[in-house]
This record gives C-alpha cells, sequence and structure tokens, in this order.
C-alpha cells in the first residue's frame, strides 16, 4: 500500500507544526495525486483541513494507482486493508492516536464498511461519506432489475485509464530511486488491463443475464446495508451527505434510517417511527445535487472542520447544530429540518391513474384501459443522461463559472408514452421522501418493463424532471423484510428480491400486479403548478435489458388498469412546506 502523509505546518516558519493532531485518511481508487476533475472524487490533499490542525493520509486502494496487489472493486481485502491503515495512521509521528475518514463516491463507500469492521474501542471516531451508496447493486447497477451497464462499463473505462494516467504522472514527478519495487510502470498498466477485463467479464456477463445481472453473492461485499449496525455498535460518528440527482439517490437516506433505528435498537430495515430516539453521532444533509457537483456553492470543507473537531478534538462548541436530519429540495433554496425518515410531516397520499386527458385523481373512476405499446429506444432524458453520468458535465461548466440545466422541459419523453396530470395546486407542495408507482396491468409477452417519471409542470406548460424510477416485470416479487408498509398493508417503499431464484415470468394475458420504487426525493411544488407521471418504457440510453430480457419484450402490448377492482395508483408523500420548523419539532407554527 502506498500513501501520502501531509502534515500541519507553522505558517511563520515553515517547519512541522507542534501537535499532537487527529489523522484524517483517505482511500482512494483514483490515484492519490489525481487532477481535476477526478481529484473532485478522491485525490490531492485538502489543504483547508490541514492548514486548521490535522494530519491527512490519502493512500490508493490495493492494486490501483501506485499499490500493489490485485484489484476487486469494494472486495474483502479492501475492507481489511482500511482496517490496517486506520491503526497505522492512527500511531504516525504527532498522531493524537484519533482516526477520521473522508471522501466521495468509492471513498464514501469505503469508509461505511471499514468503520463496520474496524470493531469497538478503534482508533476510527468519526467518518464523513459524501454520495455513498447503500446497496450497489439497487442504487446504481440496475434500476427495478433494468441493467444500465453503459453507466458501469463508462465508469470502469474512465477508472482504469485514471489508474494508469496518474500512476505515470506521478512517477514523472519522482527520481527513479522512489519507484515502487513491484514494476514500476510496467506493473501500473498491467493493472489497468486487468481492471478493464474486471469490468469487462461484469458488464458482459450481466448483458447475457449472467448471474451479475441478478443480486447475489458477487454484490454482497457492496453493499453497506449489511453492516451499518456495526458502526452504531463500534461508536463512530457518520455525517451524510446525498444528492436528489445523485446517482446513490436512492441509498442516503437509507444509510441514515438504517444508522439511526440501529442506534434506537429497531431493526435497520423498517422505515423510522414518528418520535423515536435519535442521535446527533448520524446526520444527513441532501440537497439538488449530482453525483459530482460543486454543491451550489457549499462550504463543505468548513461542515467537515466542524464535525471532525466535535469528535476528534472534543469540540463541544464546534458541533454540527440543530435536528440531524437537513435538506434542501429541488427548485428552492430554503433547508428544511427534520428527525426522522420516512418524514413524518408528509402524508402519503393516493392518486389514481385516471382516463379522460390522462389524469391523476383523488378517486378511483370506473374500470378502463389504457394500452403502451414497448419501445426500446426513444429521446434521451437530459437529466437521467447527466445524472448517471454522474453530473461531470455540469460540473466541469461550473468550473468557468456558468451553469447549465438539464431539468428545463422533459416534454419529449412523453411521445408514445402515457402521461397522467394532476389539477394545478392552489398552495405550495412539498413533496418529500418515498414514491411508490402501483401498476395492475396485462400483457402479451413473458416480460414486460416499465419506466416512470415523476415531473412538475409550470403554467407555461414546461415539464421539469423530478425523479424516476423502473421495474423488469420479472423482478417483481418483493422482498418482504426490507419492503416498508404502511399500517393497513399499503406499499409505502417496494424492494425487490431481484435474484435468479426470485425472477417469476409474466403470465400472458393475465392481469399482474407491479410495485416500482420511484427513487425518492424532495421537490416544491409552487402554486398554479401541476404533478404528471410518464409512464413508458425506455430511459435511453442508460436502462438497457439483458439480451434474455429483450428478446423476451419484443412486441409487447401492455394494457394498463385504470380505475376499478384494480386501480393503478401513485402513493407519493406530500406536505405542507411549513410543516418542517427550522428546529425539527413537529410544531408547525
Amino acid at each position: 500500500m502506498r500513501a501520502d502523509v501531509h502534515y500541519p505546518t507553522d505558517p511563520e516558519t515553515g517547519r512541522p507544526a507542534v501537535g499532537p493532531f487527529p489523522v484524517l485518511l483517505s482511500i482512494t481508487p483514483y490515484g492519490k495525486k489525481a487532477p481535476p476533475p477526478a481529484a473532485q472524487i478522491g485525490g490531492g490533499a485538502t489543504r483547508y483541513l490541514i492548514r486548521r490542525g490535522y494530519i491527512e493520509v490519502m493512500a490508493d486502494v490495493r492494486g490501483t494507482g501506485v499499490s500493489g496487489g490485485s484489484f476487486e472493486m469494494l472486495g474483502v481485502e479492501q475492507v481489511t486493508d482500511g482496517v490496517d491503515l486506520v491503526n497505522w495512521a492512527a500511531k504516525l509521528p504527532n498522531s493524537n492516536g484519533r482516526v477520521g475518514m473522508f471522501g466521495i463516491s468509492y471513498l464514501a463507500i469505503n469508509q461505511l464498511l471499514t468503520a463496520a469492521a474496524v470493531g469497538p474501542d478503534s482508533p476510527l471516531k468519526a467518518i464523513f461519506p459524501v454520495m455513498a451508496a447503500n446497496d450497489f447493486y439497487r442504487d446504481v447497477v440496475t434500476m427495478g432489475g433494468v441493467p444500465h451497464m453503459r453507466t458501469v462499463r463508462a465508469y470502469g473505462a474512465v477508472y482504469s485509464l485514471l489508474n494508469v494516467v496518474n500512476p505515470a504522472l506521478e512517477f514523472a514527478k519522482r527520481g527513479s530511486h522512489d519507484r515502487p519495487r513491484a514494476g514500476g510502470l510496467a506493473a501500473v498498466r498491467q493493472r489497468g488491463r486487468d481492471q478493464r477485463t474486471y469490468f469487462r467479464t461484469m458488464t458482459a456477463d450481466a448483458a447475457q443475464g449472467g448471474d451479475t445481472a441478478f443480486d447475489g453473492p458477487f454484490w454482497d461485499t457492496m453493499r453497506a446495508s449489511d453492516v451499518l449496525p456495526k458502526i452504531v455498535e463500534n461508536d463512530i460518528a457518520v455525517f451524510l451527505v446525498g444528492g436528489w440527482h445523485d446517482a446513490f439517490q436512492r441509498g442516503a437516506p437509507l444509510n441514515y434510517t438504517a444508522l439511526q433505528n440501529a442506534y434506537a435498537g429497531r431493526p435497520p430495515n423498517a422505515p423510522m417511527e414518528p418520535g423515536q430516539p435519535v442521535s446527533d453521532k448520524f446526520q444527513l444533509m441532501m440537497g439538488p445535487w449530482y453525483h459530482v457537483s460543486d454543491l451550489d456553492g457549499l462550504h463543505l470543507h468548513a461542515i467537515q472542520l466542524r464535525w471532525f473537531d466535535r469528535w476528534l478534538k472534543d469540540a463541544d462548541d464546534a458541533a454540527v447544530s440543530g435536528p440531524p436530519l437537513r435538506f434542501q429540495p429541488i427548485g428552492n433554496s430554503h433547508w428544511f429540518h427534520t428527525r426522522e425518515y420516512p418524514f413524518p410531516e408528509a402524508t402519503p397520499t393516493r392518486l389514481y391513474l385516471a382516463e379522460g386527458g390522462g389524469l391523476l385523481t383523488e378517486a378511483a373512476a370506473e374500470r378502463s384501459e389504457a394500452p403502451l405499446r414497448y419501445t426500446a429506444r426513444g429521446p434521451m432524458s437530459g437529466r437521467s443522461l447527466e445524472q448517471w453520468s454522474l453530473g461531470m458535465g455540469s460540473f466541469m461548466v461550473s468550473q468557468t463559472g456558468r451553469q447549465i440545466r438539464y431539468d428545463l422541459d422533459h416534454s419529449r419523453m412523453q411521445r408514445e408514452a402515457l402521461t397522467y396530470t394532476t389539477p394545478e395546486y392552489r398552495t405550495a407542495q412539498l413533496i418529500a421522501g418515498p414514491i411508490t408507482l402501483t401498476l395492475f396491468a396485462t400483457a402479451n409477452t413473458a416480460e414486460t418493463l416499465w419506466v416512470a417519471y415523476l415531473d412538475d409542470v409550470s403554467p407555461e406548460g414546461v415539464s421539469r424532471p423530478v425523479t424516476q424510477g423502473a421495474l423488469l416485470g420479472s423482478h417483481r416479487a418483493l422482498d418482504p423484510e426490507a419492503t416498508w408498509y404502511l399500517p393497513d398493508g399499503t406499499v409505502l417503499r417496494p424492494q425487490h428480491l431481484s435474484t435468479r431464484a426470485a425472477a417469476q415470468p409474466v403470465v400472458p394475458g393475465e392481469l399482474t400486479r407491479y410495485d416500482l420504487d420511484i427513487f425518492p426525493t424532495a421537490a416544491l411544488i409552487e402554486p398554479g403548478h401541476r404533478l404528471r407521471l410518464t409512464l413508458t418504457t425506455y430511459d435511453f440510453p442508460h436502462l438497457v435489458p439483458t439480451k434474455p430480457a429483450r428478446a423476451a419484450l419484443a412486441g409487447g402490448l401492455y394494457q394498463v388498469s385504470q380505475g376499478g377492482e384494480s386501480p393503478s395508483s401513485l402513493l407519493i408523500p406530500l406536505a405542507d412546506p411549513v410543516a418542517f420548523s427550522a428546529d425539527g419539532s413537529r410544531d408547525s407554527t
């Protein structure tokens, strides 16, 4: 393992500052000296924190950068390496013996897995994961069992490139005497080839409908959801940051929920209960951000400093104050504060799909059917494309002082689709939390594909994309232990088993129920605006069914049930914005 260690210095003399100091550790697979924009997701020193009294350690993941060994994405050995690095960092010269971890994306997931593995009484006391997954398979590899392997394949290509270019740049800055003993550049190039083979093998297997297209052992080591209670047992403070446009949009609220539930002695996979005990050791901040983002100018390092000063320096006056859950919705710059997720301030509201111009109504109408034909391709969704390219386009433009918007109009996605729209809202409405679309439909094929978009429609008719979800029909079986239900049995947040054993072919001609997990969000709907559900069968180019699924989908014609005894409906959490008070109390005044 190769690591860079950065020490605070005396600004007057330039010599090492008098300590001891806590240590902040990051473990990156992108190259510890990665230049921008790769540095945005892990690379380079954080001078803001070092200058304020922290030793920083940036290490290359096993088999990446200039570290030796073989790469396996978030594998068991990487977790062991993380534990070893924590213990090593705590004993560095001038260390006070306390360690924190921070970083974004892969580095964030690594933090959760390491924090769960260190055991009690570890030097690791606090972490700050930004944009971390909860369940890699469900958060980013698939959406409702539909692979988006083009995203994974593109990530693997960029990742492999960084792991050749960045070490080469690092070697160029060194003398030959300081090059790694494990073969230098030749070994690095070989590791780059090994990584490309790793990702190509994985994506090719998924595309052919192999084991990686289903949930199973391959994805088990990447599932933070399974180990989050261990972090609570290990008494490690966690500050989570997530984005409503992030690739891990689904996962961040679930990570927070699991940590607070474990603290309260409740099942980690359950929804939180209103009024349950919460700890300020586990916090979440969400905003309308993509994976790679400047967070709309938010001074994230200043928040990190307060968090680490509190838990690594015992500075009580540095604590991040207020309720432990704060979020900024899409379409508004106001911060909302609460304690539990799903948000008790938001009421799950059922809206029925109805005919007559495609309406979302509060009461189910008489039964009717709406035809929807399977279409493999259609217009590209700008918001979706930017989300699953990790926000790199908007981030690069933001560095020039300009801004690009991918959420201005979604109308083109409504071609060859079914649309359902509410009447205008007379007062502001806040969508906040998990969303479920329950469809009843028949099909003439043994497989179905459903893609749903939720838009905010302005009085001028402009559709602004808010969130989306998808489901491959054969993956419709629900996981009873992870699905969230209301007391009356209503599905509040579906989670599908998505294993090969649980896959169920659709019976042609049989009325079948599908519960789509529309990824959770927070969005402010202004007076005079409407909500629109767009139901289609594609999200080009990001959702690509497997080869066997495409064959089974060909020629599909679906009939969506509207009203009657099996009414299709949307369950959406709606709140009066004033219900979220500044201190997170239940007093809406």
